[in-house]
């Protein structure tokens, strides 16, 4: 399953030189020191400045902090007020709140309430490492605080902790993921796989986090998730994106109940969320779920 996950994927992320080096003589010198090496890289997002393009977002949402009791950590959250349906905008891995702010543009015009949130370690959130099961904690405790939603839209990372807190029980009337990854197993391949960490390493990052977590790191796969998820889903990838196989989806939409599946192309992982037929093809998919 690894080898065939790597083929699929090609580097995207610019990794420093002094990295590459660290990464290739920690393997040199020791097995259980580029596990460690490789673990402390793993939970740690990158922080990129916001554009320009989500500044009108940003300036017009209100933005209060929320503390998140279970991992005793504080992100920053981003409200557009209205009246009509609620609905949850979340990111992805090295992403932020306002990453999503062609959605929030559009919903609203229709006077939705729009809440999206910065994770920990990204945006103006504090900290500098995060995890899967920090995300799911920060969606339950956001939904508790500012919801109840009626929809969520959610991107790569963000989908996969979406559809963990829907598993849990968060009750929602229609869902929609973009770019969503499947198995975790696949996140520490590709991460290794971009890094050029060996396979051993790898395999050695995933039973340390078991033990450390105390869990079967597939539990958090979103395949698992979908096995009992009965509310309309909507998935949506691009046939060119580099980061995570549009593969993953349809196998997603084969496993799920309820699901409709839209495949574009020529947008990549990211260009994909300011594409303006792909956000109304979302929001026509809210609207029918009302």
């Amino acid at each position: 399953m690894a080898m065939e996950n790597k083929k699929n994927a090609s580097p995207v992320l610019r990794i420093p030189t002094w990295i590459r080096f660290a990464v290739w003589l920690s393997q040199q010198l020791s097995t259980s020191l580029a596990t460690q090496l490789a673990l402390y890289l793993f939970f740690r997002p990158q922080r990129f400045k916001r554009p320009i393009r989500e500044k009108g977002m940003h300036e017009r949402a209100l933005k209060t902090s929320c503390y998140i009791p279970k991992i005793d950590k504080e992100i920053q959250v981003y409200r557009l007020a209205g009246k009509g349906a609620k609905v949850l905008l979340l990111h992805g891995w090295s992403g932020r709140g306002t990453q999503l702010f062609a959605f929030a543009d559009e919903l609203w015009k229709s006077n939705a309430e729009i809440v999206t949130f910065d994770m920990p370690a990204h945006g103006q959130s504090l900290g500098n490492k995060t995890n899967i099961v920090e995300l799911v904690a920060c969606i339950k405790e956001v939904h508790a605080k500012y919801g109840p939603f009626d929809h969520a839209i959610a991107h790569s990372m963000g989908s996969m902790a979406l559809l963990c807190a829907l598993r849990d029980g968060i009750p929602m009337r229609s869902a929609t993921i973009i770019g969503s990854g499947d198995k975790i197993r696949n996140v520490f391949y590709r991460f290794s796989e971009q890094l050029q960490f060996s396979d051993t390493i790898t395999e050695r990052m995933i039973q340390t986090v078991e033990k450390q977590f105390g869990m079967n790191l597939e539990s958090y796969s979103s395949s698992m998730s979908l096995e009992n998820l009965e509310i309309p889903l909507l998935i949506v990838h691009d046939k060119d994106d580099k980061e995570t196989p549009f593969a993953y989806s349809k196998d997603l939409h084969r496993i799920a109940n309820n699901s409709e599946l839209l495949l574009t192309s020529g947008l990549g992982h990211h260009r994909i969320l300011r594409d303006s037929k792909t956000v109304q093809h979302i929001v026509q998919f809210i609207n029918q779920h009302p």
